[in-house]
Order: structure tokens, then C-alpha cells, then sequence
């Protein structure tokens, strides 16, 4: 029987039986093989809500799976049982005007998994239309599938910010998001970045990956911190990607004349102050990123060539039972979390 972890209350899971029909015509079933989890997870786990999009339980979170192909419906071409792919959340019209001008990922009637009404993907096995389902090279891990939808949204935050080469950028918040845009800044040219966050190994992790300097804004005003390396002029591009409030309003103070501030973090608030006179001054160009667009096949491509070693960022992998420990480690960034994996299926080899 499919089992699914089943949100029924704030913080509260119960692993509950989750039948499946035939995957009908332009579907596919899929074998779960490790999901990550994202931020957006956390909030509806732990506030319930974000902003006017409300849980209604019971109700199944995930939304950043890898998989098998068990079997597949009427009309399915290109895909066969045994094949190992990624899957796009994200399921637009493909009808609206937001589809019909390229920006689906706005789509006025998009259904997305694990956001209201949708149940997500955080179960054994699942149906999905085919048309989501991203076949993963042979040197690409089910992790590493699993990380696809991340990295989607870093490309898309860098592609906003349309970065230059031999810009700087400043990136607040280094959980896997942030970290893979800042990959992805620096993959289409930035020169230099300044990284801030409040744990140690994403600082750590961070250097790694190519960061020029890190900041532990335990030890002071990081936009400050920011300008003081910048000889006062700030950075060209800044990624706001904690979702908190002091991280949305130093990416606005570091960013330098002319910048662009790209935000892509969620917050609990639904309101932030913003330091209007400095902005306007600098004419600074505010961004916001929404999930990616149409990135998923870029991502995988990406890294199949290894120029972006994202298996690195799987901190935490949890067994399925302990769904709950990795959505509380999540939330308080506890043991030097970078991102948290659950596998609900434990006789699938996912490295």
C-alpha cells in the first residue's frame, strides 16, 4: 500500500495509507525516490500559511522529488518504466496570458504540488502528467534530481538580476537557494561574491563554492561589512534569500548606485520595512524571483557537466518515518543544515 506523510495540524504528521488509480492517459507512475525539502515546506509545516495561501488538512507537503518510472499511461511517448527522472512541480495552463507571454511559471491558474488545493509529493509513489517528468543522465544522482527544482530558482533569481561580467553580488541567506544562485551569479560572470549568513558551515560551504568573503552577522551590520569591502560603492547585484526582514533591508543598503536587489526568499511577514530614501537615491531596481521558469531541463544539463557540484548541499538525508526531524531541522537551521532530504523508499539507490 502507498504510504504518505500527511500534515493534519501544525507540525504534526501522520504516515497514512494514500491509494493511487492507474496513471490515466498522459500520466506516469512514479516511485518516489528522495525529495528535498524546501522552505516553503517549513512555513506550511510550521506556520501554516504563506501570506493568503492557507494549509488545508490533511494535507501532503513536497514538491522537490526525483523518481522512478513504475508505469505510465495511454499516449506517454519517450518515457519507459525504469527510468529515472526529476519532476517539475509546477503544472501552468499553458492557456493565460502569463503562459501565452513566457512567464509560466505566473500562470493565472497554475497548480503547483504541495501548495492549496494540490497535494504534494511527500508519499511512496505518486501519478504525474508525463510532460513533468525530466529524465536524469546516467551520471546524474536521484539526489542530485531531487536538487533540480532549487537550482531551477537560483538560475531563474540570476537571470533576473541579469549579471555582467566582472559584477559583484552579495548574497543574505546561504540554505541551498542561496547558495545555488549565488553558483549560478557566478557561473554567468560575477567576479566577486559577499556572503552572509548566520551558520557556520553554510559560511564554510559557501567559501567552497567560491565565495570571495563571508560574514557572520552575529558580529555585526553586515551591509556595513559589505561597503567596507566595496571601498563604499556596494556590490552591483544583491540576493536576498534568508526571508528575513534585516537580510531584505541590507540587500537594499549594500546594494550600490544603480544596483538591482533581487528577492527571493520567503518570509513569515507579510509586510517589511523598506529604507525608502537610500533606495530611491541609489535608484536601486527591486526585484522579486517566484519560484523558476522553465529552467529544468537548464539545471539538469547543468549538472550532468558537473560545473555545479550541488550534491555537496544534501546535508541531511532522513528516512521517511523521520519526515517530522527533517522538517524541524529545516526550521531551525539546527546542525549545520544546508538542505534536508527524506527518502520514502528505502530500497532505492539514490547516490
Amino acid at each position: 500500500m502507498n504510504k504518505a506523510s500527511v500534515l493534519t495540524a501544525l507540525k504534526e504528521l501522520d504516515f497514512t495509507d494514500y491509494p493511487l488509480q492507474s496513471p490515466a492517459e498522459g500520466e506516469v507512475r512514479l516511485k518516489i525516490a528522495a525529495v528535498s525539502i524546501c522552505g516553503s515546506d517549513v512555513h506550511y509545516w510550521h506556520n501554516g500559511r504563506i501570506g493568503s495561501a492557507v494549509a488545508k488538512y490533511p494535507m501532503v507537503l513536497g514538491h522537490e522529488p526525483s523518481g522512478i518510472i513504475e508505469s505510465v499511461g495511454a499516449g506517454v511517448k519517450n518515457l519507459s518504466p525504469g527510468m529515472r527522472v526529476a519532476i517539475e512541480p509546477a503544472m501552468p495552463c499553458g492557456l493565460c496570458r502569463m503562459c501565452l507571454i513566457g512567464k509560466s511559471h505566473l500562470c493565472l491558474k497554475i497548480r503547483f504540488l504541495g501548495t492549496p488545493p494540490d497535494d504534494g509529493i511527500l508519499m511512496q509513489e505518486r501519478n504525474m502528467p508525463a510532460h513533468c517528468c525530466i529524465p536524469l543522465p546516467d551520471n546524474v544522482s536521484l539526489i542530485e534530481g531531487a536538487l533540480m527544482e532549487p537550482l531551477g530558482v537560483g538560475l531563474h533569481a540570476a537571470r533576473l538580476a541579469a549579471p555582467q561580467i566582472g559584477e559583484s553580488a552579495a548574497v543574505f541567506g546561504l540554505g541551498a537557494v542561496g547558495l545555488l544562485t549565488m553558483l549560478s551569479a557566478l557561473l554567468a560572470g560575477v567576479d566577486k561574491v559577499y556572503a552572509v549568513d548566520p551558520v557556520k558551515e553554510r559560511r564554510e560551504m559557501a567559501l567552497k563554492l567560491g565565495a570571495t568573503a563571508v560574514f557572520d552577522p552575529a558580529g555585526g551590520n553586515a551591509a556595513e561589512w559589505i561597503l567596507d569591502n566595496t571601498g563604499g560603492l556596494g556590490t552591483d547585484i544583491s540576493f536576498e534569500a534568508s526571508g528575513e526582514e534585516e537580510g531584505f533591508i541590507n540587500s537594499c543598503l549594500s546594494a550600490g548606485r544603480g544596483g538591482r536587489a533581487v528577492i527571493i526568499g520567503i518570509p513569515e511577514k507579510d509586510y517589511f520595512a523598506m529604507p525608502m530614501h537610500e533606495c530611491r537615491r541609489k535608484e536601486l531596481a527591486v526585484l522579486h524571483c517566484r519560484r523558476s521558469n522553465r529552467e529544468a531541463d537548464n539545471a539538469i544539463n547543468l549538472i550532468s557537466t558537473g560545473r555545479l557540484p550541488i550534491k555537496k548541499l544534501a546535508s541531511h538525508i532522513y528516512k521517511f518515518e523521520d519526515t517530522g526531524k527533517a522538517l524541524a531541522t529545516a526550521h531551525n537551521k539546527s546542525d549545520g543544515v544546508i538542505r534536508a532530504i527524506v527518502l520514502p523508499n528505502n530500497d532505492i539507490k539514490v547516490d
